[in-house]
C-alpha cells in the first residue's frame, strides 16, 4: 500500500478557495508508514508541490491532511506520540504548512495541534479538544511563515501573494482559537 496519495477532489464552489481554487489535494498520512516512521512517501507528494511555482500556486491553500488507520484508536491524533513524533519529522523537512493548507477545513487546527505540545482535555460530551500554552504558538507561526517566505522567495512568487497566504492562514489560526 502506497503510504502517500495526492488525489484533485473537487469540493466546493471556487469562492472558498484562496486564488479561486476548484480543486483540493488530499494527501493521505497511513498509519504503517507513520508506525516505521516513514516520511518519505508523504515527503515525496510535498515536495512535487513545492518544487515549482506553478505547482505551488496551484496548490496554495488546497491541501488537507488525512490520517488513515486511526479510526479505532479512540485517541485524538494529537494525543499518539508515534503521530505526533512523525509529523514533527516531516514539518521539520518540508515547512511549508502556512501556504499549502486548507483553511477551509480542519488541517490548521490539525497541524497546530500536532506541533503544539498540550493534552487532551474534554469539552461538551463527545467533544475533545487540545489544551496548549499560548505563548508556544507565536513561536510557531514566526517559523511557519520565516519558512513560507523562503518559498517565496525561492519560488519568486511575490509579495501580494505572502500577504494574502499570511492573511489567510492567520484568519483560520483565529477561527481555530475561537
Amino acid at each position: 500500500m502506497r503510504d502517500a496519495v495526492l488525489l484533485p477532489e473537487s469540493l466546493m464552489p471556487t469562492s472558498r478557495f484562496s486564488s479561486a481554487k476548484d480543486q483540493q489535494v488530499i494527501v493521505v498520512c497511513d498509519s504503517a508508514a507513520i508506525t516505521a516512521g516513514d516520511i518519505s512517501g508523504v515527503l515525496t507528494a510535498l515536495e512535487s508541490l513545492s518544487g515549482d511555482r506553478s505547482s505551488a500556486m496551484s496548490a496554495e491553500g488546497a491541501v488537507t491532511l488525512v490520517f488513515h488507520g486511526y479510526d479505532d484508536d479512540p485517541r485524538e491524533l494529537e494525543a499518539i506520540p508515534e503521530v505526533r513524533a512523525w509529523f514533527a519529522r516531516l514539518f521539520a523537512t518540508w515547512p511549508y504548512w502556512s501556504f499549502f493548507a486548507s483553511r477551509i477545513d480542519q488541517t490548521v487546527p490539525l497541524i497546530l495541534s500536532l506541533l503544539l505540545s498540550g493534552e487532551a482535555m474534554a469539552g461538551e460530551p463527545g467533544m475533545v479538544g487540545w489544551c496548549f500554552d499560548l505563548d508556544e504558538l507565536k513561536p510557531l507561526l514566526l517559523e511557519m511563515f520565516c519558512h513560507q517566505n523562503e518559498l517565496i522567495e525561492r519560488l519568486e512568487i511575490g509579495e501580494d501573494v505572502n500577504v494574502r497566504v499570511t492573511h489567510d492562514f492567520l484568519e483560520a489560526v483565529q477561527a481555530f482559537l475561537n
